[in-house]
C-alpha cells in the first residue's frame, strides 16, 4: 500500500522521510514488522495559484502495517511542521465514483456548486525528485 504524505516542506531529503516511517514500520514485540519497498517525493505546481507543493509517497508492504504506521504517524510533526499521512488512492475513471453514480444528483445541488472541487486540471507534476537521490547506502544526491 502507498501512504501520502502531504504538504512536505520543500528542502526535504529522501532520506528524511525514510527515517520518519522506518520506526513506525518496525514491529514490536507482538506486532508483525514491514517494510518499506519505495519511497518518492513530487513537486506540483498548481497553474492556477502559482505554487509549489512538495509530497511523499512511500510504499509499505504489508497492507496491515501500512494502516498501522498511518495510525502512528497521524498527527505527528515531520520537520517542525505537521503533516497529513493518508492512504493514497489511484484515480481513474473505473474507480471514480462519480463516472458511475445510479442516482441523479438533485438540480438545486448542480445549481449551487460554482466550480469543481478538484483541482486536477490545475496541477501539474513539474518534477519526481525522488529520482535525484540513489537509494544505495544513504541516499546519497545524485548529479545537481
Amino acid at each position: 500500500m502507498i501512504i501520502f504524505i502531504r504538504k512536505i516542506p520543500a528542502n526535504t531529503k529522501l532520506s528524511e522521510i525514510i527515517n520518519f516511517v522506518e520506526p513506525a514500520v518496525k514491529g514490536g514485540l507482538f506486532r508483525r514488522s514491514g517494510s518499506i519497498s519505495d519511497a518518492k517525493i513530487l513537486a506540483l505546481r498548481d497553474v492556477r495559484l502559482r505554487t509549489m507543493e512538495f509530497h511523499g509517497l512511500v510504499t509499505i508492504e504489508p497492507e496491515s502495517v501500512a494502516f498501522r504506521v498511518i495510525r502512528k504517524l497521524k498527527g505527528k510533526r515531520f520537520k517542525g511542521k505537521f503533516v497529513i499521512i493518508r492512504q493514497y488512492f489511484q484515480r481513474d475513471w473505473h474507480n471514480d465514483p462519480r463516472q458511475h453514480s445510479e442516482g441523479k444528483i438533485a438540480l438545486h445541488i448542480i445549481e449551487r456548486r460554482k466550480a469543481d472541487r478538484r483541482r486536477g486540471k490545475d496541477l501539474e507534476i513539474m518534477q519526481d525528485i525522488s529520482d535525484q537521490f540513489s537509494s544505495a547506502g544513504d541516499f546519497v544526491r545524485r548529479g545537481l
